[in-house]
Formats: structure tokens, sequence, C-alpha cells
């Protein structure tokens, strides 16, 4: 049975647009948690844009489960994580353009030493990971980099535009998903999964948990967050 790690990104979004202190990305987490998800994730981006300080460390005090933070190796953040001390912390690319989200690190021309870094946070009992394309080759690059877990972005399937394509991006995902098995590491798929889209990840059976946030969010308002929360877990769970 595969995880659900509920990202709470989308109330920092909403709070943005409506220009007030509401929602609270950590009213949502609390939420989620009591109706029943595994973990929260948010996205730290450089340029603080939805998810601030302020949220990281109410997070940290209310979250209950395990806390996950997707981030960009840059050098201020990675102090604060030391000092914060969430469960896990995945490393993520991020942009100039502060309107593009975070992307899959490329190993091959990674401007920075990650296993430097891996153990930096490792050395404070901080698990790492890395959000990577579903290549093999970038799968080696994170185990070399000293990760324990990696996080597939699955966006080339659930954006797929025939059955064709979405099929063979499957295919793909398969084999990164052996590679992170061969290497040790925990498997996690994320980017655009949805009700509709989630069971041929969860037959592959080698994800060890799932990141969603905006398929549960969008469900939340239309059938409150427990339904929400209790329809993907039942996806999961089969």
């Amino acid at each position: 049975m595969s995880l659900l790690t509920f990202n709470v990104d989308m109330a920092a979004v909403l709070r943005s647009v409506s220009r007030q202190n509401e929602p609270d990305p950590s009213q949502l987490a609390m939420l989620g948690e009591l109706y029943g998800v595994d973990a929260v994730s948010v996205q730290f981006r450089r340029d603080r844009k939805y998810i601030r300080e302020r949220d990281l460390y109410l997070l940290k005090g209310i979250v209950k489960t395990k806390l996950i933070v997707e981030m960009p190796p840059a050098e201020e953040a990675i102090e604060k994580i030391r000092e914060l001390k969430p469960h896990t912390v995945i490393f993520a690319a991020d942009h100039a353009d502060s309107d593009s989200p975070l992307s899959p690190i490329d190993f091959s021309s990674a401007p920075v030493d990650y296993r430097t870094v891996s153990n930096q946070l490792q050395a404070v009992g901080v698990e790492v990971g890395y959000f990577v394309e579903p290549e093999p080759d970038e799968i080696k690059g994170a185990a070399k980099a000293g990760a324990s877990v990696v996080v597939l972005n699955c966006a080339g399937y659930t954006e797929a535009r025939t059955v064709g394509d979405a099929q063979a991006e499957l295919d793909r995902i398969d084999r990164a998903a052996q590679s992170a098995v061969k290497h040790n590491l925990s498997l996690v798929g994320a980017r655009g999964l949805h009700y509709k889209n989630i069971k041929p990840l969860v037959e592959l059976q080698m994800f060890e948990s799932f990141i969603i946030g905006d398929a549960l969010v969008s469900k939340a308002l239309l059938l409150g967050l427990k339904q929400a929360v209790d329809d993907m877990q039942t996806l999961l769970k089969k």
C-alpha cells in the first residue's frame, strides 16, 4: 500500500492571491492529518513567494506525521533547514523566473556538490532526497549524491495527450522505479497526480508514497477534505 503525502502549497497560493493572512497552510495540514493523510509537504522556494519561513516553523510545530520540504540547494535555505530539522528534504532546481515551478535536478550538469549538501543535513538527522526525471541515470546520480529517497517527476505521464504517449511514460517510470529499487532508494511519485490517473502507478507496487495537493484541494472544495482524503486513500490501498 502506498502512503499519501498532502502538499499544502495551494493554501499559500490562495493566501497570496487574496493578499490576506488566510488560508493558512498549517491549518490545512492539521486538517489533513486529522482526516488521515500520512505526511505533509511544502515547496520552500528561494523567493519565498508562497511558503514563508513562518509557515515552516508553524508546520514543524503542528505536523505529527512527517514534514517534507522540497527546496532548491540555496545556502541560506539549507542553514534554515538545519535549524528546523524537518523529517525529509527533497532538493529540486529553481529558476530566475519566480513564476516557474521547481524542476528536477539534472545530475549531468549539476553546479552543486550535492554529496556535501546531503551530508550537512543527514548530520542533523534530516532524510535527504532528490526530485528527478524518471531516468535510470538520474536515479544513479541521486544515489551517488547520498539520497535515501527519490521523487519521480510524473508530469510526462500526467500531461500525456494520447494513450500511446501515456503508456510510453509509464514504461519510463517503471524502468526508473526498478533502478530506484536496485539502489535501495525509497520511491515517491509527484506532479499532476489525481483521482483518474493514479491507478496505473499504484499498480506498479513500487511507490512508497505519492505527493498530491491540487487534486485533494479541488475535491475538498466540492465534497469536503475528509471525503477527498478518504477517496484518495481508497485508491492507494487498492
